[in-house]
């Protein structure tokens, strides 16, 4: 979560927020301008820049020159850290965003976060796959998706503000009622949304996907709780006069959104909506499209259909994927032992 920076915050982002060079010899400083710049409440600030901190001295004791990490160093410096996967995950994010920022100032810059994160380095011991609660759904839905679905006064006034606020809660829509990777909702376009009407009314929506591996197309339903926070972005974003044909672009220009800023978003509305509140293991949109095919299995669908539904490479992964929703069941206390009700 992120607050308004004071002009006392504003003016050490400037003055650390120039170069790398400023970065490179003042790398502490540096990143307190940049906390300062994008506005974080007091104690993310603090929780973040303890991590910085940690990541400098495990550096400087291995010499090696800040902001020269490779992603396996990166790597290396978590597994030193023996650290829950979750903060492996967050440790990695934060680097990620941080490089993410210097590319500004560099074309062409490397982002060891992202390295680290695509080759796994952040994963760690494997956690067992996780879901949403029933009671965490019915919070997403009430607290974000349904007012995202109510028709605009005026859709073409909208503010930067309101701009964002309809695109994420779109975004949020789809991965749960679609079950999209965050790099299918990042290229998602406008022209392969299928809307199937029924008795001259709007019905059931869907996604025309083609698989980038091999081409293979298919077709991804999204559940009722998409449909109206979907339209209604929709409508917004063509009156707004949004550029170019991503569904879910970070700017009206049409420029597609950053990887971690699409982590950053849903972790914001899951935790505006109460879900991270009381939740051991982590949430994110990994666990959104977990979720959908639990809800696909809920409605009765077979595990090879579901597969087939989410795009995955094979159809036996609907099988495992079913396997694990119901060993999450078991040990949330969803459903009963089978010893206890044979007994």
């Amino acid at each position: 979560m992120t607050t308004k920076p004071s002009a006392a915050q504003l003016e050490q982002a400037a003055l650390f927020d120039a170069d790398l060079a400023a970065w490179r010899d003042h790398p502490e400083r540096a990143f307190d301008g940049w906390l300062a710049q994008h506005g974080f409440r007091p104690g993310t600030s603090v929780v973040y820049r303890a991590m910085w901190g940690k990541l400098l001295r495990w550096s400087a004791e291995r010499g090696l020159p800040p902001l020269s990490w490779s992603a396996e160093q990166i790597g290396e410096f978590l597994d030193a850290q023996q650290l829950h996967k979750s903060h492996r995950y967050r440790y990695a994010r934060l680097i990620e965003r941080v490089f993410h920022h210097l590319s500004r100032l560099r074309e062409g810059m490397h982002n060891p976060g992202s390295q680290a994160v695509r080759a796994h380095l952040a994963e760690g011991e494997n956690d067992p796959t996780a879901f949403l609660l029933p009671g965490e759904r019915d919070l997403l839905v009430a607290r974000i998706l349904g007012p995202a679905g109510a028709p605009a006064a005026d859709a073409g006034a909208a503010s930067p503000t309101q701009w964002k606020r309809a695109r994420d809660a779109a975004l949020l829509a789809v991965l749960l009622g679609g079950g999209l990777k965050v790099a299918e909702a990042r290229a998602l376009r406008t022209d392969v949304i299928a809307d199937v009407f029924a008795d001259s009314r709007p019905g059931r929506m869907a996604l025309r996907m083609v698989r980038p591996d091999n081409g293979r197309a298919y077709t991804v339903p999204l559940f009722p709780l998409a449909h109206a926070p979907l339209r209604a972005w929709l409508a917004l974003r063509e009156a707004s006069g949004t550029l170019g044909n991503l569904v879910f672009p970070a700017m009206p220009t049409g420029r597609p959104m950053h990887a971690a800023s699409i982590y950053r978003r849903v972790e914001i509305l899951l935790d505006e909506a109460g879900v991270l509140a009381g939740r051991s293991e982590r949430a994110s949109p990994q666990t959104l499209r977990n979720t959908c095919a639990a809800m696909h299995f809920e409605a009765g669908t077979a595990p090879a259909e579901v597969a087939q539904c989410l795009g995955m490479r094979d159809l036996e992964s609907g099988w495992r994927l079913r396997a694990a929703y119901e060993a999450w069941q078991a040990r949330a206390g969803l459903v009963r032992p089978a010893s206890a009700v044979s007994g």
